[in-house]
Parts: C-alpha cells; structure tokens; sequence
C-alpha cells in the first residue's frame, strides 16, 4: 500500500513496477513523456531495451491507454504499431504541440485535451529527454525540440486538479556528465513528480 516512485536508469527499468501496479489495480493510464515512442518489438534482437518499454506495457490488458507527450523521434515500425493501435495509443507529438503554440493555442487547453485521453486512475512515465535538450544535456540521446520544464510542471498539476489518482510513477535517463545541472533538473522533476502523486492520493 505504499506510492512508488522508480529512479532510473535507462528506460526500460519501470517495467517490473508497472507489472507489480496491474497486480493491484484493474485499469489505469500511461501518461509518458519522451522524445520516443520506444513501440519497438525489440532492439537490435533485445525485447526488453528502453526501446521497447511501451511496447511490453502495452502487453498488460490492465493498461487501458498510452498517451505519449513530446515525441519527436520515432521509426516506421513504431509509427505503423501506434496508428494500428489507435483505440489504446495517443501521441501528441512535439512539432504538433509546438505549431498550436505558435498559432496561439494555450497550453492550458493542449493539458486539458492530454487529460481527456487517460482513465482516472494515470501512471507516469518521464524520460528526462522529453524535455529540451537544454534541460538535459547529458542524457543518452537528446533531440531537439521537446517540452520545458514549465510546461511539464503544469501538466502534472493540472492532471492533478483534474481528478486523477497517479498511482505510481518514474523518472528515467537522467545522466548527470561532468556537471550538475541534469541532475539539478531531474532531482526538481522528481520532487514535483512525488509532491503530484501524493495530493492525487489526498496525502497533501
């Protein structure tokens, strides 16, 4: 009965959590934020890679939906799984996301239409390389684009004020190199991350 929050890593430490969470609850959401789909059946022959993890969440029937946030770098076999596995796979992709800002979309309603994708019960999964490479330059394959670390704040919140019960959540490929400042900003997302799960489940 505890809240577990999962350090990695490369991407593809959360799946035993994410196992041990359909033991306990019949359905829930994964809210994933990444610059990859990470929907390949394996790589380079290994099935359990990061590049593969929500291809093997999605092997879980308790796991209802995906709903991918800041992707931007993906290959063929990932884009043809999530359209032929649109009943369960929304991507809001990051070039999307950015032409709505430009066309003066806020982004409090680009949060509100991520929201209306997931069940009220919501895993999140974050690869510090959602967020702009300026965040995280260090990680293991940064791309360009990707979301701030403002806007990441707000959607949790506002899945938060919505009503959602976060039932567990990691926080992966934070590579700190020969500074601080990845782990800066992955230690402040993880705090935000622990601060959101807890008043989802009334503990704040």
């Amino acid at each position: 009965n505890k809240l577990v929050v999962r350090p990695g890593g490369d991407h593809s430490t959360p799946l035993g959590l994410i196992e041990a969470l359909c033991e306990q609850h019949d359905e829930f959401g994964v809210l994933q934020i990444d610059a990859h789909m990470d929907l390949r059946k394996n790589y380079e022959g290994f099935m359990y890679s990061h590049a593969s993890i929500m291809y093997n969440v999605l092997k879980k029937p308790q796991v209802k939906q995906l709903t991918q946030v800041g992707i931007r770098d993906y290959c063929k076999e990932e884009l043809d799984f999530a359209i032929e596995n649109n009943d369960r796979v929304t991507t809001f992709y990051d070039h999307k996301i950015a032409d709505a800002l430009f066309a003066s979309t806020s982004w409090k309603s680009i949060c509100e239409e991520i929201i209306k994708t997931l069940p009220q019960k919501v895993y999140i999964s974050f690869d510090i390389d959602g967020l702009d490479p300026s965040n995280c330059p260090n990680t293991g394959t940064p791309v360009p684009g990707g979301l701030s670390f403002n806007q990441v704040t707000y959607l949790m919140a506002t899945l938060v004020e919505n009503g959602n019960t976060i039932v567990g959540c990691d926080l992966c490929e934070v590579s700190p190199g020969e500074t601080e400042w990845d782990a800066n900003v992955g230690g402040r997302i993880l705090y935000r991350l622990c601060n959101a799960m807890a008043k989802s489940n009334g503990l704040l």
